[in-house]
């Protein structure tokens, strides 16, 4: 059994004939900038606006707050050396029933409801293959 390396990992992945180390180098200074953040911003605004347009209406006539579409927000924040989007679905606890229409639910008197997968067909059509 091989022994364990003593300081600091590095992440490293890639191919066979390419490896990135992302602690070394320009990568790093890279990922740290400015126009990585404002991409990572733009691309995440866009995944969250796309979200919000194939979100189902709800009948809310007296108030919106918690309606779907008032319910989906985007962040971005530095998390080590880099950059991450995120699209928070749900910050009001008192609006649960997006995941219910997401994945289909059964009401209390037993009839089952198929889910609408509005945001797996966001991501899907956000991935990059």
């Amino acid at each position: 059994m091989p022994t364990p390396k003593r300081g600091k990992q590095y992440t490293r992945y890639g191919t066979k004939h390419f490896t990135f180390e992302t602690d070394q180098g320009f990568e790093t200074k890279l990922m740290k900038s400015g126009a990585v953040r404002a991409l990572v911003v733009t691309k995440t605004g866009e995944m969250a606006g796309n979200m919000i347009k194939a979100a189902p209406r709800g009948p809310h006539v007296t108030t919106d707050a918690y309606s779907i579409k008032k319910n989906i927000h985007p962040y971005v924040e530095q998390v080590g050396d880099e950059w991450v989007g995120y699209v928070v679905i749900e910050e009001t606890d008192r609006a649960r029933h997006a995941m219910l229409q997401e994945r289909g639910y059964k009401d209390p008197a037993g009839v089952r409801h198929a889910g609408r997968r509005y945001l797996r067909s966001v991501l899907e059509s956000e991935r990059v293959e």
